[in-house]
């Protein structure tokens, strides 16, 4: 119907005729463009450098959108390997809230930049004081060993002081070494506290030596697609996946949603259309995706290709068998090229797992692909945190 573009209170059209929209489309129907405040808090450990964090980045990103008061980013060099330590951290936290509670802020983004224990996948807090050896010129500085924590233990020691209150509703970006995925225990332990300290959203790496550097291209189109324009995490997932073809490569991503936490925010664009309205159940569930690269040659299904056959010990001897063939669309199989071995390899796709394909060969049906491998899971949500 004709636009009009202003109504009395009854509906009538105000103009006599409609009106004449001078400009044309820029954007996507459903985007917007939100200046409302920002918060990013940047945790990282003493002997780390900040600038590998992709923490930076979204400051940097951000500021053309955002005023100098509606853009705060403050980065915290956190040391709680003793008590002291752990005291003075209170304090600083305490004195960081007295600065950020003159604001409501819409989003909060956090980021924990630190190592994790390969063993356990305890999270390092910090280190032990350090040892002097010797007098005078002679003396010696022993560096103190570094601390982990379990991962409920250092949540528990990093959000103090008022500044647990900023998780609730937020969203988490686990810069830490994939052993804390790995390892069962320390993933349920991460999982709870999501769970508990109330995060809308959280994003862990699976890589077991993470370089966060190269998260840079996904937090970049997270912030123009999620906090610039509005959208929801899990309507533009595809989109952050395919802006980081190289990372793809180094590292699994999870993302773990939790619905029933606290909203900062208002309701995107989708949910204003639909007038979805936030009112978490009992018998909501917190949804746990891990997307993992998959390339049909080198790493079927996810995997790996060993680079030397354990059986003869040639180097990159593989050669691809078929792919996903009609009998068997959920295996892909190698041989060793070397006439006396014959070595064979089979993979098969994860079972209940999807494939989000972004790159595929026209010469063949069976040609090779790459993509994601997503893998979801649902657990309950448990009570919030006291």
């Amino acid at each position: 119907m004709p636009y009009f573009g202003f109504e009395d209170c009854d509906g009538t059209p105000v103009l006599k005729v409609p009106a004449t929209i001078h400009g044309h489309i820029e954007m996507a129907s459903r985007s917007q463009i939100s200046s409302n405040p920002i918060l990013v808090l940047h945790f990282v450990l003493t002997t780390l450098d900040p600038a590998g964090s992709p923490a930076a980045a979204m400051q940097h990103k951000l500021r053309p959108y955002r005023p100098n008061d509606a853009l705060q980013f403050h980065e915290i060099i956190f040391d709680i390997g003793t008590d002291a330590k752990a005291d003075r951290h209170v304090e600083s936290m305490k004195a960081l809230v007295d600065c950020l509670k003159h604001l409501e802020y819409e989003r909060v983004e956090i980021f924990i930049y630190t190592h994790s224990e390969t063993d356990r996948g305890d999270i390092w807090g910090g280190f032990e004081d350090d040892e002097f050896v010797g007098k005078g010129k002679s003396r010696l500085i022993i560096p103190g060993d570094p601390v982990a924590y379990p991962v409920d233990d250092f949540f528990a020691g990093l959000f103090v002081g008022g500044i647990e209150d900023y998780v609730r509703g937020a969203t988490l970006w686990m810069l830490i070494c994939g052993h804390t995925i790995r390892v069962p225990d320390s993933f349920q332990l991460l999982k709870t506290c999501v769970k508990q300290y109330q995060a809308e959203h959280a994003f862990a790496f699976g890589a077991t030596s993470l370089h966060a550097c190269l998260s840079i291209p996904l937090v970049t189109i997270y912030v123009r697609r999620v906090l610039v324009e509005g959208f929801e995490v899990q309507e533009v997932i595809s989109d952050l996946l395919k802006a980081c073809p190289r990372f793809a490569v180094h590292s699994s991503i999870i993302h773990m949603h939790n619905p029933t936490a606290f909203r900062r925010r208002q309701p995107t664009m989708m949910e204003y259309h639909q007038g979805v309205k936030h009112v978490p159940t009992a018998t909501t569930s917190m949804t746990i995706s891990t997307y993992t690269f998959f390339q049909d040659f080198t790493r079927p299904f996810g995997n790996n290709l060993p680079y030397q056959c354990s059986n003869c010990m040639c180097v990159r001897s593989w050669k691809h068998i078929v792919s996903r063939p009609p009998s068997a669309p959920n295996q892909s199989s190698f041989i060793c090229q070397n006439e006396s071995c014959g070595h064979t390899l089979t993979y098969t796709k994860p079972e209940g797992s999807d494939i989000i394909l972004y790159s595929q060969s026209q010469k063949g049906r069976y040609a090779p692909a790459s993509g994601w491998l997503m893998s979801v899971t649902v657990e309950p949500c448990t009570p919030a945190r006291v």
